[in-house]
């Protein structure tokens, strides 16, 4: 296989995986900050859970592994394309550093870097669960997926690929997402925390409840408690609270015990990575598409 063999098979990969996109290969289009014509491998647009959405990927067919050098050129080229979200695709695997930079250190631009031979194993990857008019499109961190069917009182979960939702939630890790809307009934984020101490501790025999640091984000503050009880045994659970002027999105973390540090890491990530929207509905009040 050489590099444009490489390019079509993951092009058309693609287009299994997403039957209801576009998704086309070697596109231009012109950069924002240069002005010139930019060539991007395989380009993704369509609709995804109901709402349009766009993704670059870039194929790199080395004879050596991806290093941090070819993911600081792919956020710069995703920044002059006003890109938010980009999947890096190798043949020959990639360095630590490369994967650091990626994974942690692209604030504004989700980078993704996939090996090829993992390609298969690449579903579920993205979401934009809402609730009324508030949205969020999130993506699932590294090794696990992302599922929006609505099931109990949360509007997507997240939890490792390869394990149901009841298998994550029961033997591994856990995470879901829910809304608060800023109302006469829960009108801010105290007022929430309040609330659902007191069902803590009408569920759990004096749970130890705490409030520790957490990342920072700047369109909205952010809250992460911690509630440990004797009763749940070998989980623990983590929180993050997104505090915006309408609306608390926040994202629940059951874990058990001798991975909390490491799962800890992927419910920051997911709260970092969050893109906060606005549903647009049709005549009928069904959602048509999304505004940032």
């Amino acid at each position: 296989m050489d590099w444009k063999e490489y390019e079509i098979y993951i092009t058309k990969h693609f287009q299994k995986l997403f039957p209801q996109t576009s998704i086309q290969h070697d596109v231009r289009r012109e950069g924002l900050m240069f002005k010139t014509k930019r060539q991007i491998d395989i380009l993704i647009e369509g609709k995804v859970a109901g709402f349009d959405l766009s993704v670059i990927v870039d194929c790199k067919y080395f004879n050596k592994k991806v290093d941090v050098k070819e993911v600081e050129s792919f956020l710069s080229f995703l920044q002059d394309l006003k890109a938010s979200k980009g999947i890096l695709i190798t043949n020959n695997g990639y360095s630590e550093a490369a994967y650091n930079r990626a994974t942690y250190d692209s604030k504004d631009i989700e980078l993704r870097i996939i090996n090829f031979d993992d390609l298969e194993k690449f579903q579920g990857f993205m979401a934009i669960p809402y609730s009324k008019s508030e949205c969020a499109i999130v993506t699932s961190p590294d090794g696990w997926v992302v599922d929006a069917s609505p099931q109990g009182p949360y509007v997507a979960s997240f939890y490792p690929a390869g394990l149901s939702q009841e298998e994550a939630f029961h033997t591994e890790g856990f995470i879901y997402l829910s809304f608060s809307h800023k109302d006469k009934s829960w009108p801010d984020l105290p007022d929430l925390l309040e609330k659902q101490a007191d069902g803590a501790r009408n569920h759990y025999n004096q749970p130890k409840i705490e409030y520790i640091e957490t990342i920072d984000r700047e369109d909205c503050s952010l809250t992460m408690r911690v509630i440990d009880a004797a009763e749940m045994g070998s989980t623990i659970e983590y929180t993050v609270f997104l505090d915006y002027q309408n609306v608390i999105i926040y994202l629940t973390l059951f874990t058990v015990r001798d991975k909390e540090k490491q799962y800890i890491k992927k419910l920051e990530w997911i709260a970092q990575k969050l893109i906060k929207g606005n549903v647009i509905f049709d005549k009928n009040d069904a959602p048509i598409n999304v505004q940032l």
